[in-house]
């Protein structure tokens, strides 16, 4: 199983679609669309994108369900790649599930906490339901966060759950249950590739999911500062905690003011000025573009190619979605441009 693992005929598949993907220039002809209509009928045209985008009308297509179809398209390629040589097989090839199961939990903890009377149904994605061992049809009906975590009590999902306090008024913090589903679950697929892989695949995986985890906690430490002034026991509180990960970002977290935070991840991590704090999340996101770009084509392990190549997909769908907001509501393409996830 693992010699399939490290197949070269996946890598190298992985690698032809990533040489489909939406390049630079192609967002720079989407920002000069005028209307929503006219970026579905662009990326219609696209190699990328034509066979889930060929039986839709790009004049009548609604916002949310052409994003809807890229978000299915990413996800239905990574089922592909994962049976494409039985990588399935392996614990560590659900992650993309789990992901998508967290996001479903924490779109239905939201719409709990804010009463909205079961109207998330609408935005569940349905594709995900073949794969999930959730049921999320029933637990859509629950109508208290006590109630969701009842019915989660025989999933991997309940004891992340259970340890977050309801408020007074029966609501929970959203940001603690999502902090404590990514702990869950970054702590699961590490432990799964210590099991399934070994030596350099190993390695090379850990590496690159204990970065993404840095990324992660240096973004929040940062906002935390910046616009709620927590202190760095409250930003220590509140970071993803795993043993070997994050240990040489104490002396950050306990950095006095968020231009001393600006000027330790210049130093230390990006390697460029952040000379506009708002934009910490663009620039820092940026420099893990290139990091997974360069992975893809160096590593010769699939798990680790694929792993990257979702992210990138990730970074892809991300940037589409920004620039059809930000035509929808006529924002300066310039703006936009500046705020999209490439090199």
């Amino acid at each position: 199983m693992l010699e399939s693992v490290s197949s070269n005929a996946t890598v190298a598949k992985i690698r032809a679609l990533h040489g489909r993907m939406l390049t630079g220039e192609n967002y720079r002809e989407m920002l000069a669309r005028r209307s929503v209509p006219e970026i579905a009928e662009y990326l219609s045209a696209t190699v990328r994108f034509k066979d889930v985008l060929k039986d839709i009308d790009p004049m009548t297509v609604h916002r949310g369900f052409l994003e809807t179809l890229l978000e299915k398209e990413n996800f239905e390629t990574y089922i592909r790649l994962c049976k494409f040589q039985q990588l399935d097989k392996l614990p560590f090839f659900d992650f993309l599930i789990s992901r998508s199961e967290i996001g479903c939990l924490l779109m239905l903890i939201n719409s709990i906490n804010s009463g909205l009377d079961r109207s998330y149904l609408d935005y569940l994605p349905g594709y995900i339901t073949k794969y999930s061992d959730l049921d999320l049809l029933e637990l859509s009906r629950a109508e208290s966060f006590t109630e969701l975590v009842k019915l989660l009590r025989t999933t991997e999902y309940y004891k992340p759950l259970v340890r977050v306090r309801l408020a007074d008024d029966g609501t929970v913090d959203y940001t603690e249950c999502e902090r404590q589903l990514r702990t869950s679950y970054y702590a699961r697929i590490l432990k799964q590739a210590e099991k399934s892989f070994s030596d350099e695949e190993k390695d090379e995986m850990i590496k690159m999911l204990k970065d993404e985890i840095d990324l992660l906690n240096m973004i929040n430490a940062y906002r935390m500062k910046a616009f709620f002034d927590f202190t760095p026991q409250q930003i220590k509180q509140h970071q993803i905690k795993l043993p070997g990960v994050g240990k040489k970002l104490d002396s950050y977290y306990e950095l006095d003011t968020p231009e001393q935070m600006l000027d330790w991840l210049s130093r230390n991590k990006a390697h460029q000025e952040f000379s506009d704090g708002t934009k910490i999340e663009v620039i820092m996101q940026r420099n893990k573009f290139k990091r997974l770009e360069h992975i893809l084509y160096r590593s010769s392990h699939a798990s680790v190619v694929l792993y990257a190549f979702t992210q990138l997909c990730d970074f892809e769908l991300s940037n589409i979605t920004h620039i059809i907001e930000g035509t929808r509501y006529g924002v300066d393409p310039v703006y936009i441009e500046n705020e999209l996830l490439v090199c």
